[in-house]
């Protein structure tokens, strides 16, 4: 016992006399022990990602410029790619700084309302979101139709655009076809017409609307903005019907008054302002515009008299007359949904929902209609109310169903689907009935759009083999594209300028040797990453005027952190 006592006395004092060893093994251990559960949870459960380009926007922004509108103060973000490329050829001596256009969205998608020397623009250029892949793990986490997916590029797994981030909308062992900017599945192997449409769960249209028009953004000094525009201002998007505009009040753009309880309608001026899927994150692009049909209508009412007031939004497309929203009924009021054909006949669908009574005078109804893919929804007061889809036909929409109810020939748009564009709405408009009212927050906004297109020898690369020709993949409705039990198809949310499974031709050869794969278009299972989760550093703002067209030359760091576009992602 003393002998054993002894050396533990003895091994004591030794570690006394060197006091540092212990620790600074300690400590190294520590590290090690920390650097390789670090690189196994990036390497199997969670790893960051920046995003380049613009190709997911505005879900998720590339580089890029904000712009804020000296006609009404409207602040968005656009594509700095064309800036940057035209700034190094001026500092080269091979362009000059003529400046850019800018334009305000809210008032005009063509005419600008400021000119910009380029290389203040380019100073004000901010890299792109910066994102938290969880990466799948096979069995607790799968990839599921409408993901964002990070994935390594098939056309070059192992250069320097090796990861991409696009929206997961095709699963394996299914046919597929994009019609009028909707997702159509079927059967593998199935022919054309027993395609039907996938509609997209709440979250995912909540997460990526895009705004066509709201009120609140009216112009500071119409008289001034109409003399950088160099033409008239045609007024706010929704107008008054010609008969009733004696009865609304609109010169504040925060609130519209309309007197009496009769029939009345705030109309939206296509004309003016036709719906399409313009993208103001492609401002300084060239690319083709498609108009739409899927649409939400937003605003907040205050009514006189609840218990008498109805209020609806009206559409009319595809051969369809779309009313929903809320009316009277013998208990208080009711949120409704109806889809007529425009022809007369029977109702295609409908559906009713309780409220309850009516509130008193000043109530305020907060409303909220969608019609995104055949489907409508009837938001009161944040609140879900109604879901509604509809078809076309008794069995179900066909892709080609769905192009011949928006006018497109099948026979010219085999030959030529980018030309060959749909019609857009006949009519979009607010209606109201039985109170006088005060109407705020105003707003038109849009869903995704897929574009249809042709394969061009620019967007697929050389190297991996055969150039494919033709129309885009998935772009036939006659002839889906089919994916295999291995294959997903990948499509940017920024449609015109997404270079994704549409276009991008036949996969890298070292595929086939490395998985046995050889499919173009699609991407095989080996190579997804995982679903982007959260955005957990946007792109910074500058200090002091940077924002501010009407001083964008004052340059500042951008060192202060946009919390506010922290956000999940759907």
């Amino acid at each position: 016992m003393d002998s054993t006592g002894a050396q533990s006395a003895d091994d004591a004092g030794s570690g006394a006399a060197h006091p540092g060893q212990g620790g600074i093994i300690d400590t190294i251990q520590s590290l090690l022990v920390a650097f390789v559960f670090a690189m196994v949870f990036r390497g199997f459960v969670c790893e960051g990602f920046v995003i380049p380009t613009g190709s997911m926007a505005p879900t998720l922004m590339g580089a890029h410029v904000r712009l804020r509108s000296p006609a009404t103060s409207y602040e968005y973000a656009t594509d700095a790619s064309p800036i940057i490329d035209v700034a190094r050829r001026i500092v080269a001596g091979q362009a000059r700084d003529i400046g850019r256009p800018v334009i305000d969205p809210m008032i005009s998608r063509s005419a600008a309302v400021a000119q910009v020397p380029n290389q203040a623009l380019a100073a004000n250029a901010r890299n792109g979101d910066r994102v938290l892949v969880l990466k799948y793990i096979e069995p607790f986490t799968a990839p599921k139709r409408w993901d964002v997916v990070v994935f390594k590029n098939p056309t070059d797994p192992a250069g320097d655009s090796v990861y991409y981030i696009k929206r997961l909308v095709g699963m394996p062992n299914e046919g597929l076809v994009l019609a009028d900017g909707d997702v159509f599945t079927g059967p593998l192997g199935a022919p054309g017409d027993a395609m039907r449409i996938q509609r997209k769960p709440e979250m995912v249209p909540r997460a990526v609307w895009q705004p066509e028009w709201r009120s609140d953004w009216g112009p500071v000094d119409p008289r001034r903005m109409e003399q950088a525009l160099r033409k008239p201002w045609p007024g706010p998007a929704l107008k008054p019907a010609a008969a009733e505009r004696s009865r609304w009040k609109t010169d504040d753009a925060h609130a519209w008054s309309c007197s009496g309880d009769g029939e009345t309608r705030l109309e939206f001026d296509l004309r003016a302002w036709p719906l399409t899927d313009w993208n103001a994150y492609n401002a300084w692009r060239r690319v083709p515009e498609f108009p739409i049909s899927d649409v939400r209508m937003r605003g907040a009412f205050e009514v006189a008299n609840a218990s008498k007031c109805s209020a609806a939004v009206e559409l009319v497309t595809r051969g369809l007359r779309i009313e929903a929203g809320v009316r009277p009924s013998s208990g208080g009021l009711e949120a409704f949904a109806n889809v007529l054909p425009v022809d007369g006949g029977a109702s295609r669908a409908s559906r009713s929902q309780s409220l309850g009574p009516a509130g008193g005078a000043g109530s305020v109804l907060a409303l909220d209609v969608w019609h995104v893919d055949q489907k409508i929804w009837v938001f009161v007061g944040g609140a879900l109310q109604i879901e509604l889809p509809y078809e076309l036909d008794t069995d179900g929409t066909s892709p080609m169903e769905r192009l011949q109810s928006v006018g497109i020939e099948p026979g010219r748009y085999a030959q030529d689907p980018v030309s060959t564009k749909p019609k857009g709405p006949e009519s979009l408009a607010w209606k109201f009935a039985g109170s006088p009212l005060v109407a705020r927050d105003l707003r038109v906004d849009r869903d995704l759009y897929y574009q249809p297109g042709m394969l061009l020898p620019g967007n697929q690369v050389v190297s991996n083999g055969p150039i494919v020709v033709g129309r885009a993949f998935a772009c036939d409705p006659e002839h889906p594209a089919q994916l295999g039990d291995n294959d997903y198809l990948m499509l940017g949310d920024n449609s015109p300028a997404s270079r994704d499974g549409r276009f991008w031709g036949r996969p890298h050869p070292i595929l086939k040797g490395a998985i046995g794969f050889d499919r173009p278009f699609v991407v095989p299972r080996e190579l997804l990453v995982g679903a982007a989760w959260c955005v957990y550093f946007p792109a910074t703002y500058p200090l002091g005027t940077g924002l501010d067209m009407r001083d964008p030359a004052a340059r500042a760091p951008g060192i202060v952190p946009n919390f506010g576009s922290l956000r999940f992602i759907r």
